[in-house]
């Protein structure tokens, strides 16, 4: 085969572009300090580099997580303890007022210095990080708590619980009613389940579609009255049972629990999928999660109602009720047995409406049951503030309502405005006792007159609530604590999650750098080595390419 020149030259100039070209990816390598420049590169380096790059991320982001828990619960953490420290100062109070030879004067300097601290209190309720009130669930823009201690925020009670079940497609796979005993069992306490049965029916998405199905269950649901809350609806091809308002009128937590009647009951055909204790248990809460790792999750807010007592809005926790029957035994120590209410704030805009619809329960020492107060006047009251209508004649009224009930006749029950407070007050050692009344018509919390837990309040003497005082601190001191240290044990876990982050991102970022990151000796030494071959190169096809047309003349 004859070599031309021409072939030659196109060889050579090849072969230097071919060194270039090494030595432009070497140049590459020393500048950038990473192996490879575009995945074709190195495809498999390439490859490695994007799962070790989202590992780093991915773990980055979990410190910048947990280092946002750890400052949250920091918060809560300090904020518990000023709680503490209050309620510690409060009971040395008690113990001190409870001693005989306190003079008047003495227990309105204590009386004074336990408002201040209940201040304290609702100021510490409505702590917050970052501008999110840490205390008040999911509704971090809201104050837990309004300046009276009544909580201006619902905490739990527009939770919804939600079950959904599989995808159903009725027309390829009927539900048929009418052979086979189509049922599930659901109940609310965990423990007192009812079946719902569906009627003699073929669902098969023609006559009968999915939104019957939700339909017929839903209406076999509405026939248990304990039942009310529960709804089912077609979303989107699967039936969604929901639960809402997961706190009762008690302020207890409800649940939703579904269980299967048997293997192939309603919730298989509906592919609803079950645990295996056959049943399934679901109560969204106002938690706030933060996600520390892959599937890991951790919860780093107190809810107020777990310190300060469970209540709705314009109602208020146990805490603060404490607090204030503490204020109003120092207010008055040596009087008849008494129960005071909170400030009532009405205007045109808000007014305080009180019909034959709001009722209230009353018992007195020597009666069995209770009896039930009911407005008198059909038209009821109206006190907005404003001239003429003042709430002197809604107290009226209600004591016209004690006074008219044959089993008080012997109580000697009294009710008073004072200051814009209602007073309830016996006379003598008989003690009175108040319980809310229906849960929609209730005139207690109408009229700021807030029970405890067990929605009741009773009357005491002055010396008898400071006694009680001492008690209910160390109760609430108790509660405060037994809150805290959970917190604290949150506090531990995230330090140790943190630890571990710290040592993930370590490892990961080494495993990086070894997959993608250029040795910077070798990358030099191999550019020298192109650098070498490619000036031999050039002197090489300087050689070559040194004859001329006089050359070939001679």
């Amino acid at each position: 085969m004859r070599i031309t020149n021409n072939m030659l030259i196109n060889n050579m100039m090849s072969y230097i572009n071919g060194n270039l070209g090494r030595m432009n990816k070497l140049q590459s390598q020393l500048a950038t300090g990473k192996k490879i420049s575009v995945p074709s590169d190195d495809p498999i380096v390439a490859a490695k580099a994007l799962k070790l790059r989202t590992d780093v991320a991915e773990v980055e982001q979990f410190k910048r997580n947990s280092n946002d828990a750890d400052s949250w619960m920091s918060i809560t953490e300090s904020s518990m303890g000023m709680v503490v420290d209050v309620l510690q100062r409060a009971r040395e109070l008690a113990v001190q007022a409870a001693n005989g030879t306190m003079t008047p004067d003495d227990r309105e300097k204590i009386r004074k210095e336990v408002e201040q601290l209940k201040d304290q209190i609702i100021h510490i309720s409505n702590s917050t990080y970052a501008g999110r009130y840490v205390f008040s669930g999911f509704t971090t823009d809201t104050p837990l708590m309004n300046e009276d201690g009544t909580y201006k925020v619902s905490v739990g009670s527009n939770e919804t619980a939600v079950i959904k079940s599989g995808l159903i497609d009725l027309s390829k796979i009927p539900i048929d009613n009418t052979s086979s005993n189509l049922s599930f069992q659901i109940c609310l306490d965990g423990t007192n389940y009812k079946t719902v049965q569906l009627p003699a029916k073929n669902y098969d998405g023609a006559l009968n579609s999915i939104d019957t199905l939700a339909y017929d269950i839903q209406s076999a649901i509405n026939s248990f009255p304990e039942l009310e809350n529960v709804n089912v609806k077609n979303d989107g091809g699967r039936l969604e049972f929901s639960l809402k308002n997961t706190i009762d009128s008690y302020g207890n937590r409800m649940k939703m629990y579904i269980k299967r009647s048997d293997p192939e009951d309603l919730l298989d055909k509906i592919k609803l999928k079950t645990d295996p204790v056959t049943n399934i248990t679901v109560s969204k809460s106002e938690e706030i999660n933060y996600q520390i790792g892959i599937n890991d999750n951790l919860n780093v807010n107190v809810l107020g109602t777990q310190l300060f007592g469970s209540g709705t809005k314009n109602d208020m926790g146990d805490f603060m009720i404490s607090m204030n029957r503490f204020i109003d035994t120092l207010t008055r120590p040596n009087t008849n047995s008494f129960i005071t209410g909170h400030n009532i704030a009405a205007s045109v805009t808000s007014p305080l409406i009180l019909t034959q619809n709001n009722q209230f329960n009353i018992k007195v020492d020597g009666m069995t049951d209770y009896t039930t107060i009911t407005i008198p006047d059909p038209g009821g009251y109206t006190y907005d503030g404003t001239p003429g209508k003042t709430l002197n004649d809604m107290v009226s009224g209600i004591q016209t309502a004690i006074d008219a009930d044959p089993s008080l006749f012997d109580a000697k029950v009294t009710v008073r405005n004072e200051n814009g407070k209602l007073v309830f007050s016996s006379e003598g050692t008989r003690k009175i006792t108040l319980m809310d009344g229906p849960a929609n018509n209730n005139a207690l919390s109408a009229l700021k007159i807030y029970t405890n837990l067990d929605k009741t309040v009773t009357s005491q003497k002055g010396e008898e609530g400071i006694r009680n005082a001492i008690t209910e601190m160390d109760l609430l001191r108790d509660r405060v604590m037994s809150v805290r240290s959970d917190i604290g044990a949150r506090t531990n876990r995230i330090e140790l999650t943190l630890n571990r982050l710290e040592n993930d991102n370590i490892n990961f970022t080494q495993l990086m750098s070894e997959n993608e990151d250029a040795d910077m000796a070798e990358t030099i030494m191999n550019l020298k080595n192109e650098e070498n071959v490619y000036k031999a190169s050039l002197e090489g096809g300087a050689r070559i390419i040194q004859p001329s047309l006089m050359d070939f003349l001679r």
